[in-house]
C-alpha cells in the first residue's frame, strides 16, 4: 500500500479547507491535473480550480504542461515542498499579526509596561523576591496546587524541550483538576520545541491566545497574587511574588487589554464532547500528524497506552479502522501511515 507523507496542516494559516485538502493530495500522489483531483476528492471541478488558483497565488503549487495523453486543460499540477510552504505562510501570518497588533495599539489606550515596571520598583520592599531555579519553581509549584485559575503571560518566542518537559506535568496536573488555564503567548519561532504542548493543553481544554509583541512573563494566579519576572526576557534574575491588591488589579487589566486584542490560533482538532481530557490529547496529537511512538514520548506514556486508548474510542464508537474513527471525530487525520502489506483495521 502507498505510504503518504504526513503533511501539517496550512489551514492554520488561514488556507480554506478545500486548498488545504487539494494541497495534501498533490504532496501525498505527485502532479495530478484539476480533473485527476476532482475525481479523487469527489469535489466538484470549480472548487478544484478554486483551490489550486488559491495555492498558486500563496506559492504553494504551480502548474505545468500535461502529458498529450492526458487530455483536460493541458495543465499538470504539483505542490510546494511542505518545508517551504509552511515557512513562507508563517512569515507572511507574522508580518500581517505584527502590523495589525501595533495598528490596534495605536488605537487603544492600553496599560505601559514601563509603569508596571515603575510601581515595581517602588512596592518591591514589600514583594517577596524569588530566586530563579529551585525556589521560584517551588512557590509557582506551591501557588498552582491550591488555584482555581491561572493565568500565564509570555513574550518569549520559544522554549527549549527540557523546559517543556520539565513545565508539562505540573499544567496537566492542573488540567485534571479542572483548573481554568488562560495562556497568552507569541507566535513560536522556529527553534520553539512547544507545538505539541500547546495542541495537547488546547485539548485539555486550557484557553490559548497569541499576540506578535508581549511585555516579558508575568503569571497571575486566582486574581490575587502574581509573579513577575525582575528583568522582562530574562528568567536568570528570578521573579517577584506580588500579592499588593492595585499592583496585582494593574497587571490584571494589562492582561485583559491584551487579551482583547489577541488572536486564537488555529487548531487542527478540537475534543468533541465525551472525550476524556487523556483522550482528547492522545486524537489531537494524532491529529497533527504524530505517530503512537512520538505521542507516547510527548505524554510520557508507553505506545501500548496510546493503542489501547485509540482501540478503546473505536469501539465507543463504532468503527472499524483509524481512518474511520477520524472521520467520526471529525480530525483531519487519526493514524500513521500503514506499511505495505499490513492490516488497516487499526485493533
Amino acid at each position: 500500500m502507498l505510504q503518504v507523507q504526513v503533511v501539517p496542516s496550512l489551514m492554520k494559516w488561514g488556507v480554506s479547507p478545500q486548498a488545504d485538502l487539494v494541497y495534501r493530495t498533490l504532496v501525498a500522489f505527485g502532479p495530478l491535473t484539476a480533473g485527476d483531483i476532482s475525481r479523487s476528492l469527489t469535489m466538484q471541478s470549480r472548487q478544484v480550480r478554486g483551490a489550486l488558483e488559491e495555492l498558486a497565488a500563496l506559492g504553494a503549487a504551480a502548474h505545468g504542461p500535461a502529458p498529450a495523453a492526458r487530455g483536460g486543460d493541458g495543465r499538470m499540477w504539483s505542490g510546494t515542498q511542505p518545508a517551504h510552504v509552511s515557512a513562507m505562510l508563517r512569515d507572511r501570518h507574522h508580518r500581517n499579526a505584527v502590523a495589525r497588533y501595533r495598528l490596534n495599539r495605536r488605537m487603544s489606550r492600553a496599560l505601559s509596561p514601563e509603569l508596571i515596571t515603575d510601581h515595581l520598583r517602588i512596592l518591591a520592599s514589600g514583594a517577596r523576591p524569588l530566586t530563579a531555579g529551585r525556589q521560584a519553581q517551588a512557590r509557582i509549584a506551591a501557588i498552582s496546587k491550591g488555584c482555581r485559575e491561572a493565568i500565564s503571560v509570555s513574550g518569549d518566542p520559544a522554549y527549549s524541550a527540557a523546559a517543556i518537559k520539565a513545565g508539562a506535568p505540573g499544567g496537566r496536573a492542573m488540567a485534571e483538576r479542572g483548573v481554568t488555564l488562560i495562556n497568552l503567548g507569541v507566535p513560536a519561532s522556529d527553534e520553539h520545541e512547544s507545538g505539541w504542548h500547546d495542541v495537547e493543553m488546547h485539548a485539555r481544554g486550557a484557553q490559548y491566545r497569541e499576540l506578535p509583541e508581549l511585555p516579558g512573563r508575568y503569571m497571575i494566579y486566582d486574581r490575587t497574587t502574581a509573579l513577575v519576572r525582575k528583568k522582562p526576557f530574562d528568567p536568570s534574575h528570578g521573579m517577584w511574588e506580588i500579592s499588593d491588591p492595585a499592583l496585582v488589579a494593574e497587571l490584571l487589566a494589562l492582561f485583559l487589554q491584551d487579551w482583547s486584542l489577541a488572536k486564537e490560533p488555529h487548531w487542527e482538532w478540537t475534543p468533541p464532547p465525551g472525550l476524556s481530557s487523556r483522550e482528547g490529547a492522545v486524537m489531537a496529537l494524532l491529529a497533527e500528524g504524530m505517530t503512537d511512538a512520538a505521542v507516547a514520548a510527548r505524554l510520557n506514556l508507553s505506545v501500548r497506552t496510546i493503542a489501547y486508548t485509540v482501540s478503546t474510542l473505536m469501539d465507543r464508537y463504532d468503527v472499524i479502522n483509524r481512518f474511520q474513527l477520524g472521520l467520526r471525530l471529525g480530525t483531519a487525520t487519526a493514524a500513521q501511515p500503514v506499511p505495505h502489506g499490513a492490516s488497516e483495521s487499526g485493533r
